[in-house]
């Protein structure tokens, strides 16, 4: 079955493209971090045939997201990914784990690798600092550690399939701000098939608010930092088309140096984006119990099992189109890397001048004069020009 081609299609068209499913609210960690706290560990998660007449009524799209509490303890997960690879003709797959439930993540992903040939796996361990930092921002004692056995059985995994890939996720908080670039250094020494590492700013309305409070300078710092990382693992991706290979990987390191500028100048100064945001257009989430919104950060505005689960219904909605309005009049701008990935892909001003104009300086070499973050806060983000 076609797809939209990765780059072209999302510029030209404005439709479905992520879904982000919350599979259940039972989760076994306590994160601190968290911004869905609220609505952990309730009753009534949709049913598989729910999930079953969704996926029926719904489009093909391309990314599907999984999301909860702890998606590997949905025992459904491996048949819910089918179901969606089968009817909509999801490609690209991404899984968040706490890496508690070591078993059931590796037999679940096996299971879905095995019959789902064409998709691409990636599942995101989370990690938010070393050692008791860690557990302490995760609530669990000997979280690390099991996280990294987690880690170690997914690298295995990872040698034997092509279309799998593993990263590690952090969270920036006030808690671990001094140690994420010697965390990012860790993984990349210690674990020779990581495919890369994501470090995100913490957002929305966590349990602990406290961990909100990050420097300013200190945030600028980290950016700078960990660019050299985000980089170097880009500079590993298989040459899997070798003559567009060398743009590939400079539009994916443009993409890092974009994000950062965004989610730092959002945080720091509250400015807007240098795209409209997508959400409600282009991506959607659905909760674990049907609640529908357009955005993670933002009150649902419907739910799924009052439209009987046709999905069809719910999209022509007038609820759903009065909320795209109101994220517009909201001026809603966010350090929510999901949505702006997405409202990134989808907006021609950012794929064709902000990236280029990124790319064309580092093939200059010109990184080592040009801030990459310039806010009052004087905080200079740059990074020395790629050697690919």
């Amino acid at each position: 079955m076609p797809h939209r081609e990765a780059f072209l299609k999302p510029l030209l068209v404005k439709q479905l493209d992520l879904v982000i499913l919350f599979v259940t609210s039972i989760c076994n960690a306590r994160c601190r971090t968290c911004f869905y706290w609220l609505e952990l560990n309730r009753k009534g998660d949709l049913t598989f045939d729910e999930l079953t007449k969704l996926s029926l009524t719904m489009p093909e799209f391309h990314d599907l997201w999984i999301s909860g509490g702890e998606p590997f303890l949905r025992k459904e997960l491996s048949e819910i990914i089918q179901l969606f690879y089968r009817n909509n003709h999801i490609r690209d797959l991404r899984i968040p784990t706490n890496g508690l439930p070591t078993v059931q993540t590796i037999q679940i992903v096996k299971e879905i690798l095995k019959a789902c040939p064409e998709l691409k796996v990636e599942v995101d361990v989370s990690i938010d600092g070393l050692g008791e930092t860690h557990d302490r921002i995760r609530g669990v004692p000997g979280n690390f550690e099991k996280a990294l056995n987690t880690i170690s059985e997914l690298q295995a995994l990872r040698t034997q399939w092509s279309n799998f890939t593993l990263y590690i996720n952090s969270v920036i908080t006030q808690e671990n701000q001094e140690e994420i670039t010697r965390m990012g250094e860790f993984f990349e020494k210690n674990n020779a098939q990581l495919d890369g590492h994501y470090f995100q700013i913490i957002r929305g309305d966590p349990k602990d608010p406290t961990l909100q409070t990050v420097n300013p300078q200190k945030l600028g710092q980290i950016y700078r930092e960990i660019l050299p990382i985000n980089f170097r693992y880009v500079s590993k991706r298989p040459r899997k088309k070798p003559l567009l290979e060398p743009l590939i990987r400079a539009y994916w390191k443009a993409g890092y140096v974009f994000s950062y500028q965004t989610q730092y100048r959002n945080y720091v100064e509250r400015a807007k984006w240098k795209m409209p945001c997508t959400a409600g257009q282009t991506s959607i989430v659905i909760d674990y119990n049907g609640d529908v919104r357009v955005c993670e950060l933002r009150k649902p505005i419907g739910n799924l099992r009052r439209y009987g689960m046709d999905f069809r219904k719910f999209w022509g909605s007038v609820e759903r189109k009065l909320e795209i309005r109101q994220v517009e009049l909201d001026q809603c701008f966010c350090t929510h890397i999901c949505f702006m990935y997405d409202s990134m892909r989808h907006s021609k001003r950012v794929m064709l001048w902000e990236l280029p104009t990124i790319c064309l300086r580092q093939l200059l070499g010109s990184f080592l004069h040009k801030p990459v973050v310039r806010e009052r806060t004087n905080v200079p983000l740059t990074v020395a020009p790629s050697s690919d």
